[in-house]
């Protein structure tokens, strides 16, 4: 195997194992599209992993976030190298698509602020952080998927905050436990928390509802089922924590199997048919 190869797949498996509805959704992506996202994962999770996983002092993981920035500047200088496991696939992501450099930063800064975490006081507070954490990710994917206007960055963007936010209301109980909360903490002086967790959902709701926006604007070569599918199998965990009605106690939500390719197969018909209706 080559260099490229083996660093794409170390990205592929990360993502399989880290992000089995994400890695799903892509499955139905043209190979080259694909592994940019593969990509781009590998980079972002390394980046995530540093951040939060025990195991590292706190001089290990800043200097850690700090190579992989450095690392990430050289991906299209022609000259550049690095060492990272990521580093050959995403170069190659970022020779084949025009995937701005200045997004992929500030994703790692983002996990770099979770080093001394701001207190979430406010809505807006939690969107910052999530538009930087996971904003970002939509920003650098819609390149890849085939559409980089203003107005398609903006609104990946906001798809890329629903999942965060859909993240945050699954892992409460699982964050709490380590300390931290994301919901924000001015609201719950003033709300119960399955009140501030419904309103928090509903945002999300609103931002999935983009994904339909985007999948109009992309090729239809796999791209447009692959927009609807991550909105409608993410969407679904919202569904199932609305259905508990936001009982953290239950456990951690997630889509079943079956469920997951019920909702892929109408993402799929209404791509290439436009029929289908995602419920």
């Amino acid at each position: 195997m080559s260099d490229v190869e083996r660093s794409q797949a170390w990205c592929a498996n990360v993502m399989r194992e880290h992000a089995k509805s994400f890695f799903f959704s892509t499955r139905i992506l043209p190979r080259r599209k694909r592994e940019a996202v593969e990509a781009l994962y590998g980079l972002f999770r390394s980046a995530d992993d540093l951040a939060d996983e025990p195991g590292f002092t706190r001089e290990e993981r800043e200097r850690g976030l700090e190579h992989i920035l450095r690392e990430l500047d050289t991906v299209r200088d022609a000259a550049g190298s690095g060492g990272a496991p990521w580093y050959p696939a995403v170069r190659r992501a970022f020779e084949r698509f025009a995937i701005d450099v200045a997004d992929a930063r500030r994703l790692v800064e983002g996990c770099r602020s979770d080093l001394d975490p701001a207190p979430i006081r406010t809505l807006d507070d939690l969107y910052r952080y999530s538009a930087a954490v996971a904003g970002t990710v939509g920003r650098c994917s819609m390149p890849i998927l085939g559409a980089s206007d203003r107005d398609s960055l903006d609104r990946g963007e906001r798809l890329g905050i629903a999942m965060q936010y859909t993240n945050v209301l699954r892992d409460v109980e699982e964050d709490r436990a380590m300390g931290r909360t994301y919901l924000p903490s001015e609201m719950l002086a003033h709300a119960a928390e399955r009140e501030v967790m419904r309103e928090i959902a509903r945002i999300a709701r609103e931002y999935y509802r983009e994904g339909r926006v985007l999948a109009a604007r992309v090729p239809n070569d796999g791209s447009r089922a692959a927009l609807l599918m991550t909105s409608a199998i993410y969407g679904g965990i919202v569904d199932r924590l609305e259905a508990r009605d936001f009982d953290t106690a239950q456990g951690r939500a997630y889509v079943p199997t079956g469920e997951k390719l019920r909702r892929a197969l109408y993402c799929v018909v209404e791509a290439y048919t436009g029929f289908a209706t995602i419920k």
